[in-house]
């Protein structure tokens, strides 16, 4: 009878254990989802609760999301690109975590962007995930080749100098490359230089347009002057990210806009390319970068116990051991104290990315794709109109008129 109870004790303790354990499922883009997998399995073999990672494609991610919630059969959390934060915090979709946030002992040291496009009326809605930085990388002897001195390419226009010189050394050489026809990487590459110089495109509060500055007419034209020059590739009109990495890498290409990722993907691949990273300049000087990744963000309305799975499992990751792995296997950690930490065993070129991301900018806007990312989009005709087709007047006055149309439709 002793033993029978005892048993009985046994299993009413387990099964209480088991009923208390919570699950909760956190979506993430494709792109993004190796390092939140390999977190949650972390998580997972040392907790009783569990993360459920549920990969969605990035371009499916927001349509998706906002059926889910209008269905109620949302998740209970999303590592969502910091870009659309404005747009569904706004919505009052997403959990107030401003409390978790500012009670974190390292909350001065979370990537500033992140909280930033995180943060809507004054409350704070979410924690960078895997934040990366735009940043240039060129191609050391092909510099040296052409008689450039890297200093010089401290602004655009030493850049546009250095882009001439280099293309000068073969008929199938090129000074400079980007991905000119992604709206999405253009902001991330071309931004910064606008930035760099003091203006901006869109307001603090990304409600009215700035798009007619001194800057951006300035960058658009040495932009154009380069490619009027044919030290641009050809194939930045039309390319993808893979095209352009593989332009530099085979020695095609001498400066390439490009990430923070770039200094990992080519030491692992291209070993043989000796290559330097900068922090991105304006026409005259200065410097900036454009902050992205991920935040992870609850959905408004879960249950106590959610909220405090994903609290739990966010400090977990943002621990020192994790935030290692963050850095491995995506280029940078989510917090901006750490680097000792957590590039004592990476390349050093990393902390470059790394310094500048203290200080990187992101456009708050609730209207993203259709002011940037759209292939019919206002930031796209610009670049097209200003760079290619060489009428930067023209650009900018459409420009600014389509911004201020979507502006006015979207704002809530």
């Amino acid at each position: 009878m002793k033993a029978f109870t005892l048993v009985s004790v046994a299993a009413l303790s387990v099964t209480a254990t088991l009923a208390s354990a919570e699950e909760v499922s956190i979506w993430v883009r494709t792109s993004t989802a190796p390092i939140l997998e390999e977190l949650a399995t972390r998580y997972n073999d040392s907790h009783d609760d569990k993360i459920d990672v549920v990969p969605v494609v990035a371009e499916q991610m927001v349509p998706k999301l906002g059926a889910a919630l209008a269905g109620g059969a949302a998740p209970a959390a999303v590592a969502m690109d910091l870009i659309y934060m404005p747009t569904f915090a706004a919505a009052g979709m997403l959990e107030d975590m401003t409390g978790f946030i500012d009670g974190l002992p390292y909350a001065d040291a979370l990537s500033p962007s992140h909280i930033r496009l995180g943060t809507y009326e004054g409350k704070k809605y979410g924690v960078p995930l895997t934040p990366d930085a735009s940043v240039i990388v060129y191609n050391t002897d092909m510099l040296a080749e052409a008689g450039v001195d890297p200093e010089t390419l401290g602004s655009l226009e030493g850049i546009k100098d250095a882009a001439i010189k280099i293309g000068a050394l073969g008929d199938e050489t090129y000074g400079f490359m980007y991905v000119g026809n992604s709206g999405s990487w253009m902001v991330y590459d071309f931004m910064p230089h606008i930035w760099a110089a003091g203006d901006d495109i869109l307001s603090d509060d990304g409600r009215e347009q700035t798009v007619d500055t001194p800057a951006m007419r300035e960058t658009l034209q040495l932009y154009a002057d380069m490619w009027a020059a044919g030290a641009t590739h050809p194939t930045t009109r039309s390319g993808n990210g893979n095209a352009a990495v593989e332009a530099f890498a085979s020695g095609q290409v001498g400066i390439l806009m490009s990430g923070s990722y770039i200094v990992n993907l080519l030491t692992a691949n291209y070993p043989d390319v000796n290559f330097d990273i900068a922090p991105i300049p304006g026409p005259t000087g200065g410097q900036a970068t454009f902050a992205g990744g991920d935040d992870v963000t609850m959905v408004k309305g879960i249950s106590d116990g959610q909220k405090a799975l994903v609290e739990d499992f966010i400090q977990f990751y943002l621990e020192p051991e994790q935030q290692v792995l963050i850095t491995e296997l995506s280029g940078m950690p989510s917090r901006t104290d750490i680097a000792d930490v957590a590039y004592a065993d990476f390349d050093p070129r990393n902390l470059i990315a790394y310094d500048v991301l203290k200080s990187g900018r992101t456009p708050y806007t609730y209207a993203n794709d259709e002011l940037f990312v759209s292939l019919t989009g206002p930031w796209l005709e610009m670049l097209e109109t200003g760079i290619f087709d060489g009428d930067v007047d023209g650009a900018i006055d459409t420009a600014s008129e389509r911004f201020e149309q979507i502006l006015k439709r979207t704002n809530p």
